[in-house]
């Protein structure tokens, strides 16, 4: 009896499996999301800024894997992604274990202009802290985090060390 290969997981199934709807604090986060994806402000995500998201967050796909992405999450075939469509894929739950490369990978949305490379602003992080995610830090909590990592009061921090200090 031959036995069969187990099938590899693609990252369309990953990202579409479990749905829950989306609590109301989960909607306000998804639409924060959005708009930080949708860098022209054109009110939809096109695909090259989709594109750009996965590989932000360090998810690789080949070309057909995105074409199969693109087409689940397209629902109406605008060739762009809509808030609502945006939403209801955001809304699967994912495996939340992330390693620290993805992490890292995941701050480089939140580089600008005003910083070198590879660096966050505190006031920044200090936003996403007590903002994004189902466990928000209250605002005396998020202080105390940073204020060990900008123990210089350069007023910006190397991403790489919140990350490490986060995951140890």
């Amino acid at each position: 009896m031959k036995s069969e290969k187990p099938r590899k997981e693609s990252p369309a199934a990953k990202i579409t499996r479990k749905y829950q709807p989306p609590t109301k604090e989960e909607l306000a986060e998804f639409r924060e999301i959005f708009n930080l994806v949708d860098r022209d402000g054109g009110g939809t995500i096109s695909i090259d800024e989709f594109k750009t998201l996965l590989d932000t967050l360090g998810v690789s796909t080949d070309p057909q894997e995105m074409d199969n992405i693109i087409m689940e999450i397209d629902s109406d075939n605008s060739g762009e992604i809509e808030f609502n469509e945006f939403a209801a894929i955001m809304s699967r739950r994912v495996n939340p274990s992330y390693s620290s490369a993805q992490i890292k990978n995941a701050f480089k949305v939140f580089e600008t202009s005003e910083t070198p490379p590879g660096f966050v602003k505190i006031e920044t992080l200090f936003e996403a802290l007590t903002t994004y995610g189902e466990t928000k830090l209250s605002a005396k909590e998020a202080r105390d985090l940073l204020s060990q990592l900008d123990q210089d009061r350069t007023g910006i921090v190397k991403y790489q060390e919140f990350v490490d200090m986060m995951m140890n």
